[in-house]
This record gives C-alpha cells, structure tokens and sequence, in this order.
C-alpha cells in the first residue's frame, strides 16, 4: 500500500509542489555500526549507491579484528594476516592486486610457512624442552578423531551447543580418548589453534557451524605488508566517527 502524504489546506500557491520535490531529493541516510571490514564494506557499498553514510565505531581506530602493528619497524597482523582463497572469487583480491600488495604463498610445497600441516611447527614445553614431532602427530590424530565423534552428538539434537561442549561429551562417553601429561598439553595447543582459526574462544564456537565454511579456490597467502592498506582503502573519504560507542538501537 502507498503511503499517504497530508499537507495543510491554507498552503500557498505552488508551495506543494516545491515540497513534493524538495522531499524527492533528500539524499536517504544509513548508520553503520562499527568499522570492521564487513561495516566498511557495507558503507562503501552504500556510499557508492548515493546514500549518505556515517560510520560509528566504539574503539579508536577502525578495522576491528584487523589491526596491523608497526611497533617493531615492520607490520606484524595482530588478527587478520591471510588471504584465504587468493583468486578473483575473493572480493578483497582486485584491490589488494590494484595496490599492489604482495601475498606470500603458503600452501604451496615450497613454503616455510605452514596454514595446515605441521612440517615447520616446533613446539616446546614450559621449561623449554622441544616436544617429540611424533608426539605431536599422535595428538594431531586424536583430536582429529575428537572432531569426528562431535559431529555424532551434532546430529544427535536439534539444539546447538559450543564445540567446547561437544569435545567434553564425546570424552566422557570415550574415556579412551582422554590424554594426560604432556599429550594433554598438545591438545590444548590443539584446541587453540582452532581458537585462533575462528578468532573466539572454543565454549563460544558452533558445534553445529565451525566445519560448515566454504573454501574459495587459489590457497592461501600471507598479507606480507599487513591488511592495514586493504582497510585504509575502503575506508578512504567515508565519514567514521571513532570513539562512539553505540548502546541502543531504537
């Protein structure tokens, strides 16, 4: 249905039509809330189309999980490091190829950096001794196998849970899997790094989404320069307001 417009009955000649057209031109206005990459991406998007567009972000810089340090004289990725799928099926490539940015490849067999396998990992224990590689295997596979019993409680109810939740019912249910010593240690390293893959802590990770992502194609490549230009880029001439912190939504 279209909504009606009202205007009073003791207007002035042809001021009717001079709001008519003054309201036809009012430039439709958007807040976006936070300045992440996902946020900068929607106002950029929005700015594009002609909407007027203001950034409100909580911290003092922009970027969110993305945050490159020059601390050390070189950029260091605090969150945000990848390109995960280096093809143009990834919307972040045109720009990272317009400026310029190089990508160290690491799911190649030529890397020394490893996404996945374990070839260059070294690990080591609270008083410094190295870990046996094979040790690390060992656990590797476990936990592997901890994975694959979760996806039996997954299917088991409706409800979600966290995938910290899952892995204490599948031990509970396989006391065979439970490790002690140092093989327990492993797999809370294990467990972290899952953390770090998904930026958030295991209790808070979906037993019913974590393995649920779709992989772009080309592998993987290590942002060398940092993501701050990608960041810098799409955030060129928006109106960000930082230290605005937002604490309602009416």
């Amino acid at each position: 249905m279209d909504k009606k417009i009202s205007f009073p009955a003791d207007l002035p000649e042809g001021a009717i039509s001079a709001l008519m057209q003054k309201q036809n031109n009012v430039q439709p206005s958007v807040i976006v809330i936070g300045s992440g990459i996902s946020g900068l991406a929607a106002a950029r998007n929005l700015s594009e189309a002609s909407f007027k567009v203001i950034v409100l972000e909580s911290r003092d810089r922009i970027g969110g999980r993305i945050h490159t340090d020059y601390s050390f004289g070189c950029p260091v990725d605090m969150g945000a490091s990848w390109l995960h799928g280096v093809s143009d099926e990834n919307p972040l490539a045109p720009i990272i190829r317009r400026l310029g940015l190089t990508l160290y490849r690491t799911s190649g067999d030529d890397s020394i950096l490893y996404d996945h396998d374990l070839e260059s990992y070294g690990l080591f224990d609270a008083h410094g001794n190295k870990i046996p590689p094979q040790l690390v295997t060992e656990v590797g596979d476990a936990f592997k196998r901890i994975l694959e019993e979760t996806e039996k409680i997954r299917d088991e109810t409706t409800n979600d849970m966290s995938v910290l939740q899952g892995i204490s019912i599948v031990l509970e249910r396989n006391p065979e899997l439970r490790l002690q010593g140092m093989a327990y240690e492993v797999l809370q390293w294990y467990l972290c790094r899952m953390e770090a893959w998904f930026a958030v802590d295991a209790n808070l990770i979906s037993l019913k989404c974590w393995d649920q992502d779709e992989c772009l194609s080309g592998g993987h490549g290590l942002m060398v320069q940092g993501y701050e230009p990608v960041i810098r880029t799409i955030a060129k001439d928006l109106d960000i307001r930082l230290s605005h912190r937002v604490t309602q939504v009416c």
